[in-house]
Order: C-alpha cells, then sequence, then structure tokens
C-alpha cells in the first residue's frame, strides 16, 4: 500500500496590469446625461437606390424624343474615329516579350554604326547646319557643315566657315574617310541650308543678316584625284525680310525662302536672281513660320511656332490654305516621303511628337495623321525613304531608330558630350549626320 505524503506545490501568480490601489469611477448607463438621438425613418433614406446588375447608380429614363443631337456632328465623330479604332483591333499593343524580339530583329535587319566624327576646329558653338550633295564615291556622298553661335538678336560673328567635306577611298579595305577639302569664309552665321535635289551639286544659304546665297560644288575633270574640288558662288542677294528661316527647291532652277514674318518668296535663279513670285499668309495665322517643305510650283507645307500645319496650294496668286492635324509645340522638322508609293509629309514638334500627313487628301474632316509615334525630348527627326524608319539623335553623339511599322526601337552607343540640335540623312538612306556635339559632328553608316 503506497503511503500519501504531503507536498507543497509552488504558487504560479499572475499579476495584476493595473495597479490594486486606483479607483474607477463607475457610470450608469441608463442614467445618461447625453441628448438622446434624433429619430431617424430607415424608410426615407437619403441614400440613392443602386442598380444591382451594373453597381452603378439608377439614372432616370430620359425619352428619346427630349434629346437633341447634331447628325453631322455624329457622323464626322465617327468617319475620324472608326479608323482608329479598326488599327488598333488589327495592332494591338504588343506584350513587352514582343517589343524585346521586335528590337533585336530590328537591329539585326538594319545596322547601323558610328562611322567618323568630323571636328570642324574653331570655337564651341551652340549648333551647327549640315547637308548632304551629290555621291562622289563608294556611294558616299559630299558634306556641306557650318556651325552657328548663340544668338539673341542680331549676328556679329564675322569669322563663321563653311566646310566641304569629301570622301576618300582608304587604302585598305572597302571603306572611305571624310577629308576637309575646302573651307569658304561667312561673313555672318547661317540660319538654313538646303540642297537642291534636282541638281545635287548646287545648295543655297541663307545667313542672320538676311543674305541669300547659291553655291555649286565643283569637281576637276579627270584629275584623279581628290584635291582638286571647289565651292563656286552662283548668286548672292539681300533681303530686308531678315533671314530666311527654311529653304526648298520646287524646281533646278527655283529656290523657295520662308521668313518668320509670314512671307514666303521665290526666287528664279535661269539668269539672274530675281523675284518670281511670292505670297503672305492670311491675317488668320498669327504664329511665325519655323518649317517648310515644297511639294511642287504652287504646293507647299509650312510649320509654325505654335505647332501649326499648314498646306498651301493653287495657282498664281490664288493660294489656298488647309490646316492639317496641329502639334502641341513649335514645328521643327518637315520631310517629305512616301509610305507605298503614295506622297506623306513628316512633321515633328520640339517634343518629339510625329505625324504622317497623307497629301492624296484635300478634305479637313478626314483623319490626316496616319501614325503618331511617342519620340520624347526628340526635337529633330530623319526618316527613311519609305518614311518606315525614323532616326533621332540622343545625347552624347548617340543616335535612335524606330520602326513605324511594328513600333520596334534600337540604340547606337555614342561618345562625345551635349545634345545633337540637327540630323540629315543622304539621298540613298546610307549616312547619316548628327551635330553639333561641342565642337564635333558625328556620322552614322546604316547597312542594308
Amino acid at each position: 500500500m503506497d503511503v500519501l505524503s504531503h507536498y507543497n506545490s509552488p504558487v504560479v501568480e499572475f499579476p495584476a496590469t493595473q495597479p490594486l490601489e486606483k479607483q474607477y469611477a463607475l457610470v450608469d448607463n441608463c442614467t445618461g446625461t447625453d441628448p438622446p438621438p434624433p429619430n431617424r425613418d430607415t424608410a426615407t433614406g437619403t441614400q440613392e437606390k443602386l442598380d444591382m446588375a451594373t453597381q452603378t447608380e439608377q439614372l432616370l429614363k430620359i425619352s428619346s424624343k427630349d434629346v437633341e443631337y447634331d447628325e453631322r456632328a455624329l457622323a464626322k465623330w465617327l468617319r475620324q474615329i472608326c479608323p482608329i479604332v479598326e488599327r488598333e483591333l488589327m495592332n494591338p499593343t504588343p506584350l513587352m516579350e514582343d517589343l524585346t524580339m521586335s528590337q533585336c530583329r530590328l537591329e539585326e535587319e538594319l545596322q547601323v554604326f558610328t562611322y567618323q566624327k568630323l571636328a570642324m576646329g574653331g570655337a564651341e558653338n551652340s549648333q551647327g547646319l549640315a547637308i548632304w550633295l551629290s555621291v562622289h564615291t563608294n556611294n558616299a556622298p559630299v558634306l556641306v557643315a557650318t556651325t552657328v553661335a548663340p544668338h539673341d538678336d542680331w549676328c556679329e560673328h564675322v569669322d563663321q566657315q563653311l566646310k566641304l567635306f569629301v570622301p576618300q577611298r582608304m587604302s585598305h579595305g572597302n571603306y572611305v574617310f571624310f577629308k576637309e577639302a575646302k573651307t569658304l569664309p561667312l561673313k555672318s552665321c547661317l540660319q538654313s541650308l538646303c540642297t537642291n535635289p534636282f541638281n545635287k551639286n548646287m545648295f543655297a544659304g541663307s545667313t542672320m543678316d538676311g543674305e541669300l546665297f547659291v553655291w555649286l560644288y565643283e569637281q576637276a575633270r579627270g584629275s584623279g584625284g581628290d584635291g582638286n574640288v571647289d565651292i563656286r558662288q552662283l548668286h548672292s542677294l539681300s533681303s530686308a525680310q531678315g533671314a530666311a528661316v527654311a529653304l526648298d527647291w520646287p524646281r533646278e532652277n527655283l529656290l523657295m525662302a520662308c521668313y518668320a514674318n509670314g512671307s514666303v518668296r521665290r526666287w528664279d535663279l535661269t539668269k539672274q536672281m530675281s523675284l518670281d513670285w511670292e505670297y503672305s499668309l492670311p491675317a488668320s495665322v498669327t504664329s511665325e513660320p519655323t518649317a517648310m517643305v515644297a511639294l511642287g510650283l504652287d504646293d507647299f507645307v509650312l510649320g509654325t511656332n505654335d505647332g501649326g500645319i499648314y498646306r498651301c496650294w493653287g495657282t498664281g496668286r490664288q493660294i489656298q490654305l488647309l490646316a492639317l492635324r496641329q502639334h502641341r509645340f513649335m514645328v521643327s522638322t518637315l520631310i517629305r516621303t512616301e509610305m507605298e508609293g503614295n506622297p506623306f509629309v513628316l512633321s515633328c514638334d520640339l517634343s518629339g511628337q510625329a505625324f504622317f500627313h497623307d497629301l492624296r487628301l484635300t478634305d479637313e474632316d478626314m483623319a490626316q495623321v496616319i501614325v503618331q509615334i511617342p519620340l520624347p525630348f526628340k526635337n529633330v527627326i530623319a526618316c527613311s525613304r519609305d518614311g518606315n524608319i525614323i532616326y533621332c539623335p540622343a545625347s552624347d553623339g548617340a543616335l535612335e531608330y524606330y520602326r513605324v511599322s511594328d513600333g520596334a526601337q534600337a540604340h547606337v552607343k555614342g561618345a562625345l558630350r551635349g545634345k545633337g540640335s540637327i540630323i540629315r540623312s543622304s539621298d540613298n538612306g546610307c549616312w547619316l549626320i548628327t551635330g553639333l556635339y561641342g565642337d564635333e559632328f558625328q556620322i552614322f553608316y546604316v547597312e542594308r
């Protein structure tokens, strides 16, 4: 038999969290002094009845007889929105993986390389101008370039130069090297430069002090070398209109100049440089022109500093004006191009917004913007001959290019300092030049 023994177990204590000495005042809930809440009839609540099927507020049904609408405005809106919706349905936004694959395919199919840096050999100016002339050797064209100093109003830079760079064959490989062959002194900085598309050895420029010049690039025949080249001045004329903001050639012997006051002048260069025709924008257009491109003898497109795009055409002095799709900021670029064999004008503003304008359409109600491409902070562009590739100068001598058909983009690294303010593509699409980066231009080669 087991004997039971006495055992004192330890005391387990749970101390109180509040001191025992603290006294609490007891309040009788039944005898509160607060006034009772006002009586509220729940049957007349202020919340509106919700339609449980659509989870939206139920609205009063209005008879169609009480609604007034403009059938013409509705038809106009439908004509504008239906093609856009159809394009979105046919070309949905690709996934991120698809964009990466498209970028890789673009870099493989269209390879762009940094080719050569061109030093201007002078003081560092803020901007530059450059144009391509006729092809010289190895599918490489002659290049004309100049620098532009900062300007507040009047130009006092009398030591400016226009330089001619001629491509020369290198002794090894199938390469060329752009060598400075001629330097032409200028009385002041140039505002604009333009190559004659009908005779690519001829080009024109407008200086800040209002002078127009027409030059001809010449090469000695049968010399066998690249050193016998020259730039011959064909015409010069002083104008009280000031500097021409844009130049273009509707014919081989006709030069169009656009001025900031809204005036467009056409000069006949057959014998002497003489005024052939003049047009001024109507008073309804209060903004200043910033870009121009000629489409024909009496057909041209203007861009303005408030983003306006205007097509002007007619016969003689009877000019019609049609406002195209407007940009948000100043128009910096206008380019003639073709898409699937049809004529288009590509425009770009300072924010990098790009529009393709279909020149076959003359109805203001029709949608004239075929493609709108976001190019943030790219203020100037160039494009391929078919309009499917858009090139943009990036910071530090780099280059970005985009394919319109699928939205793919690619990047070429640069090794310069600064942000390029101009870009020009050669007529054959194989060469690009951007600048100005300090005192240098950057040439790119496009391998096809």
